[in-house]
């Protein structure tokens, strides 16, 4: 549980005022006032709702009543929906702005298995509506391609890896699927512009697959 002085030095990185730490958090202006003037005992449950707020705002907390904000460059997806996340992912960060998303190393197959094609359809209407758009790296091989095929290029099989990537916005992303899986987002921009322009050459010296 966060101390005095972390809830002081906290709100301070913020810069929030105490009614702007009210609204997060829950609780009361005079409350906080007499916790950061240490006039009184903090109840448990009370720090522990500002503690959240913070948390949630990305605020990190550190031995030794230490605040920073938290590293948000690198996020990482372990667990069964791993997948599934970053597909939402690619939805909630370019629904503002709409933009495109560049797939690598993509096996249809294995996509519509492991999120199935209702979750696959509704992201397609959901991207549709918010200007999304895609560009992919695949297989002249693979038998579950949707139309229209000019989304797609198709990469050798000497070059084709089991270990796709994904760049949208600032973001870019891999995806490992075995032994469990995993999924590593990367947000920052010096790294996905050298990657997409990566694919860019790539994709203006392939071609789209053919008699699908």
């Amino acid at each position: 549980m966060i101390d005095v002085a972390q809830l002081r030095a906290a709100r301070a990185l913020l810069n929030w005022k105490i009614s702007d730490l009210t609204e997060k958090a829950g609780v009361l202006i005079n409350t906080i006032s007499s916790i950061e003037r240490e006039k009184t005992q903090p109840r448990r449950d009370t720090m522990e709702k500002i503690q959240k707020a913070f948390e949630d705002a990305g605020v990190e907390f550190l031995p030794g009543s230490g605040v920073r904000k938290k590293n948000n460059i690198v996020l990482v997806y372990e667990d069964p929906d791993a997948n599934k996340l970053l597909v939402e992912d690619f939805y909630h960060t370019l629904r503002d702005t709409g933009g495109e998303i560049l797939i690598a190393h993509l096996v249809e197959g294995e996509a519509l298995a492991g999120l199935g094609s209702d979750f696959i359809k509704d992201q397609i209407e959901k991207r549709k509506a918010a200007n999304i758009t895609h560009r992919m790296l695949v297989r002249a091989s693979d038998p579950n391609l949707i139309p229209p095929l000019d989304t797609y290029h198709v990469l050798p099989d000497e070059y084709f890896s089991s270990y796709p990537f994904y760049v949208y916005g600032s973001k870019l992303a891999l995806f490992c699927r075995h032994p469990s899986p995993k999924v590593i987002i990367v947000n920052d921009e010096r790294f996905t512009e050298s990657v997409r322009k990566l694919f860019n050459f790539v994709w203006d010296r392939t071609a789209m697959p053919h008699g699908k």
